[in-house]
């Protein structure tokens, strides 16, 4: 670690030295700052690297990047960006910030953001609905209209600009091959984006002759979106202004890219339909789909470069390459047509959390899951919310009556594979015959097919049963004392059943559900 770096990480790790006196600072790495959370209030440091994209080797430089930090941020977000403080030594060689001595450092001071009020967590914690992505999509398109332009900055569309930047991205990633990408996915990716630019250079001539050619943010992504009364933007790219200056469809392009990586493709369509409305040309959906690309490839060598980054723990570092490999190959699926509709069926036994994780993959997709406990219940004339407390296999849960229902869940889930459509059928799916039934299906209409089987301890699964059936709007009747008599009945899966992943609670669900919504929506 640079020695100028950590000095000023030993001396800001300690609360005394602030002047507002925080209980505790937090110190977070990223490959070009560090940042201490000190209470209410965030300092943001600069590392003197020089990184071809970026040049912060001297203090003057530094200095001058903060500013322009806050200044630009400050177009999209109130209250957030107070300044640019110096950070000094003393002659007794006390590092601080009441600027005794002489400044060694600047750092920007921020107001300290709530972690729920940025749109990553807030997605993650179930906060975000329709509403919230309407006015994240309007904040974003009025930004974008009220943006500089003008001939200083139109060039930076010119397509010779763009495809400069393209290929610098290429080659600043051949040396992860092997390592965060593979040489098929970089050529791939490659031929595809350079093959756009040379037949669209036309249209890019326009887009530079309609004035879509703006000083935009540039790092548009989900942690930079904060969900306040008002949305707001922080940490847009100051250190180079053409990362900055672009089409404004290239800047909305990185937020729906993060959408789709991080498992929210249902999200990601309504944000483009707001901010587009009804401009829905062909030529401009194509451009999106190559900006999409070009942000994700950007974003998984950023995450190439964070795995080598020394001063990151190890294990940081790791998730940093995997990461990266992950946003390379959604990069190159959006250069290839779609994938082919999937059969999602859920597997497991009552309170096992089936039906839980089949709405929340349900929402991110965009579809409605099938599930077994309202068909079975509306089939026979019941509102699905209404409790039959029948005996195992007796009652409207007779072999032949959930017999009749699987074959009617697998007609319905036919007719939307018929139509190209994903679809999850959620059901206990304790039997062989129901499950190959479900995989040949799939196969007989061209569809992937993926089982989900979830596991849990029977503690778990005792405590949601027992809370279940005095849940009034619940439509499943599973009870504990029909628990293991369900577990004698369950059919161990076989390997030959097709593609199988398995859930347990002590995953953490958007990690789980991430990777598998990129696999259903974008083959990834």
């Amino acid at each position: 670690m640079n020695e100028h770096v950590e000095g000023l990480i030993n001396a800001l790790s300690d609360p005394s030295v602030y002047p507002h006196r925080p209980g505790s600072v937090q110190v977070i790495q990223t490959h070009i700052s560090i940042v201490f959370v000190a209470g209410p209030y965030v300092y943001k440091v600069k590392k003197p690297l020089s990184m071809g994209f970026l040049d912060f080797s001297t203090l003057e430089k530094r200095k001058f990047f903060c500013s322009q930090e806050v200044r630009l941020n400050s177009r999209f977000s109130e209250n957030i960006y107070l300044g640019v403080v110096p950070i000094c030594e003393s002659s007794s060689g006390r590092i601080n910030l009441i600027e005794e001595g002489s400044e060694i450092e600047s750092a920007v001071l921020m107001r300290y953001i709530p972690e729920q009020k940025v749109l990553r967590n807030a997605l993650a914690l179930g906060m975000v609905n329709e509403s919230t992505i309407d006015r994240v999509s309007n904040s974003i398109k009025d930004f974008h209209l009220k943006a500089v332009g003008g001939p200083q900055i139109s060039i930076f569309g010119a397509p010779e600009v763009i495809t400069r930047n393209v290929k610098e991205n290429f080659y600043q990633t051949e040396d992860f091959i092997g390592e965060t990408i593979s040489a098929e996915t970089l050529e791939s990716v490659k031929s595809a984006s350079l093959t756009f630019l040379e037949k669209n250079r036309g249209y890019l001539e326009q887009r530079v002759k309609e004035g879509h050619i703006r000083d935009c943010h540039g790092d548009l992504h989900l942690d930079h979106v904060i969900l306040f009364d008002k949305i707001m933007l922080v940490d847009c790219i100051e250190f180079n202004d053409r990362f900055r200056y672009s089409d404004s469809l290239a800047d909305i392009a990185f937020l729906l890219m993060d959408l789709d990586f991080s498992g929210y493709p249902a999200y990601s369509r309504r944000v483009l339909s707001g901010y587009m409305g009804d401009e829905r040309q062909k030529n401009a959906q194509d451009l999106l789909l190559f900006y999409k690309s070009y942000r994700a490839y950007v974003r998984g060598k950023v995450q190439s470069f964070a795995s080598r980054e020394p001063e990151i723990e190890a294990k940081v570092r790791l998730k940093s390459a995997s990461t990266a490999s992950s946003y390379f190959r959604l990069a190159r699926a959006y250069s290839q047509p779609p994938p082919n509709p999937t059969l999602v069926i859920m597997c497991g036994l009552m309170g096992s959390g089936k039906s839980f994780l089949a709405s929340r993959l349900a929402e991110r997709l965009g579809i409605k899951a099938i599930r077994s406990d309202v068909t079975r219940k509306r089939t026979m004339g019941i509102s699905p919310v209404e409790h039959r407390l029948d005996n195992f296999g007796e009652g409207i849960y007779t072999r032949e009556s959930s017999g009749r229902i699987y074959r009617l869940m697998l007609e319905r889930a036919g007719v939307n594979l018929e139509k190209s459509e994903t679809v999850i059928l959620d059901a206990s799916f304790i039997k062989r015959s129901d499950r190959i039934a479900a995989r040949d299906l799939a196969s007989n209409h061209n569809a992937n097919f993926l089982l989900i089987y979830c596991e849990t301890t029977e503690d778990v699964i005792h405590s949601r049963l027992i809370r279940r059936i005095e849940e009034t709007d619940e439509p499943s009747d599973g009870r504990w004392e029909l628990y293991h008599r369900q577990q004698t009945e369950f059919e161990d899966i076989g390997a030959e059943e097709g593609a199988i992943v398995k859930y347990d609670p002590s995953m953490d669900i958007n990690e789980f559900l991430a990777p598998v919504t990129r696999q259903l929506a974008f083959g990834c």
